[in-house]
């Protein structure tokens, strides 16, 4: 069946996205619960981006035949010490302890105090940043694995880590998404950390177009979405 709501859909989307970004005003995000895929393209570009304990945030999109989109070459890229790369080929999920120490949240608010911070904020557009008591699943020798093995196109990335495939099982996981997704997600990264948001959120529009219409889209949303038997 042709027609051209893959085109309008990402168009708006990714419109959208560019539009928050330039948006002049406060913008606050409140992450309390599951933050992915576009849900992250509607937050991460306001100025003050809130993190509860319950917060679970990643880029999975690996899985299902696509690519970190909704800025992700953008924002991925950005990352130091290679993360953004790790985090865009694993899809893994972030909890609000490395979503600060990452910069990708502001502040840190207990989930009991979110409606308080809320008042408060429109009333004088103040933040009230609470101490965090979560520790970062972030290892050092594993913040020293990534930034040593995810840089490079994926054949690099793979034959990096082949040889350690019992290292924090990430060979495994790797194995599990879809190999173009992985190779165009890694190329996609590591060529995009010198541009604006703008032009990432183009250079993925175009790249969606021709994502979308592969097999292992449709076979991704099935397997991981729908069915769930990935």
């Amino acid at each position: 069946n042709k027609n051209d709501l893959k085109k309008k859909f990402f168009q708006k989307e990714y419109l959208l996205n560019n539009s928050i970004n330039e948006f002049t005003k406060n913008y606050l995000s409140i992450w309390d619960g599951i933050v992915m895929g576009g849900g992250v393209g509607l937050s991460i570009y306001g100025n003050n981006r809130l993190v509860s304990e319950k917060a679970k945030f990643a880029m999975p999109e690996t899985a299902i035949g696509f690519f970190p989109d909704v800025g992700g070459s953008f924002f991925l890229s950005k990352i130091d010490n290679n993360l953004g790369m790790y985090l865009g080929l694993t899809g893994e999920l972030l909890q609000s302890k490395d979503l600060l120490n990452f910069n990708l949240a502001t502040h840190y608010c207990p989930e009991n105090k979110i409606d308080n911070l809320i008042n408060q904020f429109i009333v004088d557009g103040s933040i009230n940043n609470y101490e965090i008591e979560n520790s970062s699943f972030f290892t050092n020798e594993k913040f020293d694995f990534i930034n040593n093995n995810f840089s490079g196109n994926i054949h690099e990335i793979f034959n990096n880590i082949q040889t350690l495939n019992n290292k924090f099982d990430i060979f495994n996981k790797l194995q599990h998404k879809c190999p173009m997704s992985l190779a165009v997600t890694a190329l996609l990264i590591k060529n995009s950390s010198n541009k604006s948001l703008k032009d990432c959120l183009e250079m993925e529009y175009r790249l969606s177009q021709k994502m979308t219409n592969r097999p292992d889209f449709g076979e991704g949303i099935q397997a991981v979405l729908i069915e769930k038997h990935h």
